[in-house]
């Protein structure tokens, strides 16, 4: 319990974190209901439309059932 009063703490005095796991969020989950859609995989486009998991869920998707990560090249 203490380190979730902690972590409270952290997210208080620092609203930029709070604003940059927000927008980390938000892009995974606009790209995983984007090609959830246009794929018509509707239980994706709603497990990602409703859980909000730090974009765990939309990563998972987009890795497994599209070729969104097909052409990543770690080495670059």
């Amino acid at each position: 319990m203490e380190s979730l009063e902690q972590f409270a703490i952290m997210l208080d005095s620092n609203p930029m974190l709070v604003l940059a796991i927000s927008l980390w969020e938000a892009l995974w989950t606009l790209i995983a209901l984007w090609f959830a859609a246009r794929n018509n995989h509707k239980a994706w486009f709603i497990a990602c439309g409703l859980l909000q998991l730090f974009g765990i869920v939309e990563i998972v998707y987009l890795a497994t059932k599209t070729n969104f990560f097909k052409d990543f090249k770690f080495n670059a």
